[in-house]
């Protein structure tokens, strides 16, 4: 677990300490681009995998990727959420994330501020 990409078990163990502490999560990274460290391109599976190894439901991963990773990024306001007067961005997979997370895989259209970038 975590083969290339540093301390999988330790991040586990921390995450879980984390939620059992009352912690917020959000799906994030901070990949600069360099050529020797292994990154998923794409989805983090990676990380949603390690989430959900710590505890958390795939609801709370996608709601840590969502309205948590926007609220860190100071865009609560603006996106994160689909509600009124926020950007309509929208990922539509196959299959049913809440049943199985992996489904996050099987991206089948992306848009962005309600605008198709890829069908």
């Amino acid at each position: 677990r975590g083969a290339g990409y540093g301390l999988g078990e330790e991040v586990v163990d921390n995450l879980r300490r984390y939620l059992q502490a009352g912690g917020r999560v959000a799906l994030g990274t901070d990949y600069a681009g360099t050529d020797n460290v292994a990154f998923d391109l794409g989805m983090p599976m990676t990380e949603i995998r390690w989430m959900r190894e710590a505890g958390m439901s795939p609801m709370e991963i996608v709601v840590a990727a969502t309205q948590h990773g926007a609220i860190v990024c100071g865009l609560g306001d603006e996106i994160g959420t689909l509600e009124p007067n926020k950007a309509a961005d929208i990922l539509v997979v196959e299959g049913n994330p809440l049943e199985d997370i992996e489904a996050l895989r099987n991206v089948r259209m992306v848009f962005r501020g309600g605008v198709v970038v890829r069908s």
